[in-house]
């Protein structure tokens, strides 16, 4: 079973490899996913895809809540109503906005990840489920939102070869206009690659890689019984925005869980001083991030979760780290969670220690899921 650091890298990875164009192959967007995975490795649980995918604002009944599940959809069904959009193109994306969610999935799509604002390309939403496996078994369904007037790109592959685009066909009807079916070189699994207006001047779409031979139609199934809408994304702590600096500026809400057993969660904001005009690789190259995610009493030093503290902040156990300004904080086991605080030379110093009091959970935090799932 794949353990929480590993559902991040997984998770992560997915993101990158996204429908995404690589111009931000650069000195900054390595550091910026260094960075997110130095926060993993510390023990703030699964993160972003990817991680692709990243940071507006629409609301969603019964999308995240934190008390109960949404209601299963039938199998293919479209929501109430029958749009499969938004009633206009997002201009900017709120990353405290939950703009879209799964009513159906393949069965053994284990792991989801919903992320809202700064993408590695720039603004958008991701929704993403996968198996959890990072071997030739991968299965991986994702849905993307793009603002309004960027248009989708071809998809990053593994081997690193660009892909080429191929024929189209029209796909079904979504948000009464016709969908296209778009496809790709180097392919390494079926795949399809479902694209449709959920606005006007808006793009959406659906991709399904690896989950059997009739992948156009479950494509069609997932965008079919899509929710949209603008609910706050309900997290497992708040964040008390006396604590932050008053040049920061939220950029990015990821929320992620494996539905195995036992079952593991993250959620996590990222905050910047960048300017919204500046390009996606500045404003994520130096972040404050803060993460909480279900504790687990990891005494294996070959676990890639580990429990190591070094310290205590508050009476528990801790591992604080950092030079050169940095500062990255681990706070194990409060009331059953993990709090992280990464931090790039945005603090005063011992600024994550601070903050630290500035994060408050919500009561019974093991009991917290996302209920991204049906």
């Amino acid at each position: 079973m794949l353990d929480e650091r590993q559902i991040g890298d997984l998770m992560l990875t997915e993101i990158e490899s996204a429908e995404r164009p690589s111009t931000l192959l650069d000195l900054e967007r390595a550091m910026s996913t260094a960075r997110r995975q130095r926060r993993l490795a510390q023990g703030a649980g699964a993160a972003l895809l990817a991680a692709a995918l990243t940071v507006g604002g629409l609301t969603v009944p019964d999308l995240l809540t934190p008390d109960r599940p949404p209601t299963p959809a039938p199998f293919g069904t479209a929501p109430a109503g029958g749009e499969t959009g938004l009633p206009v193109a997002l201009t900017t994306v709120d990353p405290q906005r939950v703009y879209v969610r799964f009513g159906w999935l393949p069965d053994g799509l284990r792991d989801l990840q919903y992320q809202a604002g700064l993408l590695l390309s720039g603004p958008g939403v991701y929704l993403g489920a996968s198996n959890g496996r990072t071997d030739d078994q991968r299965q991986v369904v994702s849905v993307s939102l793009f603002p309004k007037g960027v248009q989708p790109s071809a998809p990053q592959r593994d081997s690193g070869e660009p892909a080429v685009a191929g024929d189209s066909d029209v796909g079904p009807q979504l948000n009464g206009g016709d969908g296209v079916f778009t496809s790709y070189s180097g392919a390494e699994k079926p795949e399809a690659i479902l694209r449709w207006r959920y606005a006007p001047d808006g793009w959406a779409q659906v991709r399904v890689f690896g989950t059997g031979s009739d992948v156009q139609h479950t494509a069609t199934q997932v965008a079919r019984s899509l929710r949209f809408g603008t609910d706050t994304v309900p997290m497992p702590a708040t964040v008390a925005v006396a604590g932050l600096p008053a040049n920061l500026r939220l950029i990015t809400v990821d929320v992620n869980e494996s539905l195995d057993e036992p079952t593991s969660w993250y959620a996590g904001w990222t905050w910047t001083p960048q300017p919204a005009t500046a390009d996606a690789g500045r404003q994520r190259a130096r972040t404050l991030s803060v993460g909480v995610s279900r504790y687990r009493n990891v005494t294996d030093p070959a676990d890639r979760a580990y429990v190591d503290p070094n310290t205590t902040v508050g009476g528990h156990p801790a591992r604080f780290g950092g030079e050169n300004g940095n500062e990255s904080l681990t706070v194990y086991d409060v009331n059953g969670a993990n709090v992280s605080i990464d931090d790039s030379a945005l603090l005063p110093t011992g600024g994550t220690r601070a903050l630290f009091p500035a994060v408050t959970l919500v009561p019974q935090p093991t009991n917290w899921h996302t209920h991204l799932a049906r």
